[in-house]
């Protein structure tokens, strides 16, 4: 990612001198492990990221994000997709530190009793990973995290059927909550994918919010069923995380609109609507 890395640099140099970003930003950032595989962001650049965090800005968890009018120029909420076993061995000992929490979106159909299972590549999740098992599941809820679902498998959600979306999207649910005694409203379309007719489904299937992986701040017309997260690249340094806090690299947003990849959910609804 080395040329593409110096590019992006180059151009958010350039964005941040032509546009000037809103005063308040609210960000959901992504992420997926910390320090396990080659894949994964290492300790040491998740923690000097949550460093820059808390100088320019304010981390909050998400529920406290998405519930409330920005009350700092920046606030930040945490999420982690696939569930891997890194979570607890690394990234919740880390958000600890800074007095937070996070959200991890789990693949249901990978978590196991007491056992971490090995990852596969081949189902589009990092390679040389172990996922977390429900007594670890259960140790992030104790530390404050929450629980959304990430489906059953690892599916372009948006390629499936009918029939195959609805088992992944309302078996998972049912999976969570049956394990964990709560309620499951919030879900993370896998590879950041949705349609409006998976949007429809998710929101049928009793979920509050669903999130993808748009490179764009919360807006008071973000859709709830199509919540924007920014995924966090390993190669990212601290200085490039505190270019994106800013909105210096906002134009990626607009890249992947013009190549197709970006969908802009828009509702009507106010801030606090997304809390309700």
């Amino acid at each position: 990612m080395g040329q593409r890395l110096i590019l992006k640099r180059r151009i958010a140099r350039l964005y941040r001198l032509l546009c000037a970003c809103n005063e308040h930003r609210k960000l959901v950032l992504l992420y997926h492990s910390i320090g396990g595989s080659a894949e994964a962001t290492p300790i040491h650049t998740f923690h000097g990221h949550l460093e820059v965090i808390t100088k320019v800005g304010q981390l909050l968890p998400l529920r406290t994000v998405l519930g409330s009018a920005p009350k700092h120029d920046i606030t930040v909420a945490i999420t982690f997709d696939d569930g891997y076993a890194s979570l607890r061995e690394a990234a919740s000992e880390i958000l600890a530190e800074f007095g937070c929490a996070a959200t991890v979106f789990l693949n249901v159909g990978e978590i196991a009793e007491d056992e971490r299972r090995s990852s596969r590549a081949d189902d589009g999740f990092y390679p040389h990973e172990q996922f977390l098992s429900w007594l670890d599941v259960e140790a992030l809820i104790a530390a404050d995290w929450r629980i959304g679902s990430h489906g059953v498998r690892h599916l372009d959600l948006v390629r499936a059927n009918r029939s195959v979306t609805a088992n992944e999207i309302c078996a998972s649910k049912a999976a969570i909550e049956r394990r964990l005694g709560g309620c499951c409203d919030m879900f993370a379309y896998p590879w950041g994918r949705s349609d409006p007719e998976l949007r429809s489904q998710v929101r049928m299937a009793g979920y509050r919010y669903g999130f993808g992986a748009a490179h764009s701040p919360l807006t008071a017309k973000s859709d709830p069923l199509a919540l924007p997260r920014i995924n966090v690249a390993k190669e990212y340094s601290p200085d490039d995380l505190a270019a994106i806090l800013r909105g210096d690299w906002d134009y990626l947003w607009w890249v992947a609109k013009a190549r197709g990849t970006a969908f802009n959910g828009f509702s009507n609804r106010p801030w606090g609507a997304l809390g309700r």
